[in-house]
This record gives structure tokens, C-alpha cells and sequence, in this order.
């Protein structure tokens, strides 16, 4: 019973990574209940998989707040400009479908709108990871989304399969059929998500100016570089 309960026992890491999964998807979704708090709160949520559910430092609710905190303007900013996009995008498709529901030029406008929308989107999948890990202005932020999301194609793919499996788990759990899905949905996401966008972000780590070595001889890494 003792090495059951023991803490480094493969059962008990397990439950506890279970637990983190739940507890940082509870405190995601509350966080996003006011709305404009969306973007800051996706932007915790990624530090926090990656720096506690994948690498095992710190505490859930400890490194949620203070990197809420830290980019709250940057990312609500973000956030906001996400948000009038898409709002006048849907304004403009609604107007295109109301006057020119038959005219080709209205067609075309409609595609164009959708595939302004599909672009952006898949911009959005890097914007608050890299918010999460660099002190850049927004702008800045969004060109250097733009660039990773084509330089990096296949993991793009691979992050936008995360992000539809996590909206296909919200909707089932919203719909009634498994409610518990909205418990574990962000969380899991965010861990999952670490995998393709961690591999990516080392490749854009700064080159260190100094190396630092423990008392053995042994180099001291960021959390994020190991």
C-alpha cells in the first residue's frame, strides 16, 4: 500500500497528471467567462501545459495567474483585434448573402471573406503560444505567426487537428452526451498541443551568451529547453 502511494509510483504521477488536466481546464474555462478574458486565458493555458503538464515544473494555479497577469494587455489586445475581424467578416457575409444571394460577384466576395477567415484562423494557432513564451508587441506577434504557420506547414496541420478534436469534445460535452468532456477538454488540448509547437519553438531560441553549470559540472537549462 505505501509503494502505491508512493509519489513517484507510475500509478500516482498518472492521477496526479489527470488531475492537473482537470484543475487547468476548470480555471481555463471560468477565465474565459467574461469573453474579452479569452485571449489571456489561452495564453495561460499554453504556458502552463507546456511548463507543468509537460515538463513538470511549478504549479497549475500559481504559474495560471502569473502569466495571466503578465500578458493580459498584449493578449487581450490580440484577442479583440481576433474578435472585430471576425465579427466584421460575418457582418460582410450576411450583407453579401442578403444583396447578391445570386450574383457570382457576390460568390466570390463570400469566398474571399471564408478564406480570409480559414487564414486567419490558422495564424491564431501560433499567436498566444508564442505570446505565452516572447515579450513582443502584437503586431510583431501576428507577422511572425503568419511566417511560422507556412514555414512550418505539417505541424500547423498537425495543430489545427488538436484544435477540431478539442471543438468536436466541446460540443459533445455541451450537447449533454458526455458533459465531463468540458472538464478535461482544454487541458488535454493544451498538453497535446505542447508536442508540435514545443518541437517548433526551440528552433527559435536565442542563442545564449553565456552558458550557466551547477556545482557537478552539470549545464542549468531553462525549464523550456529541455
Amino acid at each position: 500500500m505505501e509503494r502505491f502511494l508512493n509519489s513517484d509510483n507510475g500509478v500516482m504521477r498518472a492521477l496526479s497528471k489527470i488531475f492537473d488536466i482537470g484543475w487547468l481546464s476548470i480555471i481555463y474555462v471560468v477565465f474565459c467567462i467574461p469573453v474579452v478574458t479569452i485571449g489571456a486565458a489561452t495564453t495561460s493555458l499554453y504556458y502552463v501545459s507546456a511548463k507543468v503538464l509537460r515538463r513538470n515544473r511549478s504549479y497549475v494555479w500559481r504559474e495560471f495567474w502569473s502569466c495571466f497577469k503578465t500578458n493580459f494587455k498584449p493578449a487581450t489586445i490580440l484577442w479583440l483585434l481576433y474578435a472585430a475581424l471576425y465579427g466584421l467578416l460575418w457582418f460582410n457575409l450576411n450583407m453579401v448573402g442578403i444583396t447578391d444571394k445570386s450574383s457570382q460577384y457576390g460568390g466570390y466576395l463570400a469566398g474571399a471573406y471564408i478564406a480570409i477567415a480559414v487564414l486567419a484562423f490558422i495564424v491564431m494557432t501560433y499567436v498566444f503560444p508564442l505570446l505565452s513564451r516572447y515579450d513582443m508587441k502584437p503586431m510583431k506577434i501576428l507577422r511572425f505567426s503568419l511566417y511560422m504557420s507556412f514555414r512550418h506547414f505539417l505541424h500547423t496541420l498537425a495543430l489545427l487537428v488538436i484544435l477540431v478534436a478539442a471543438g468536436l469534445g466541446v460540443f459533445v460535452g455541451f450537447t449533454g452526451a458526455m458533459p465531463v468532456f468540458l472538464v478535461f477538454v482544454p487541458g488535454t488540448a493544451g498538453f497535446l498541443y505542447t508536442f508540435p509547437m514545443e518541437h517548433i519553438l526551440k528552433k527559435y531560441l536565442p542563442e545564449k551568451e553565456e552558458r550557466k553549470f551547477d556545482e557537478n559540472g552539470v549545464e542549468i537549462l531553462e525549464w523550456y529547453e529541455e
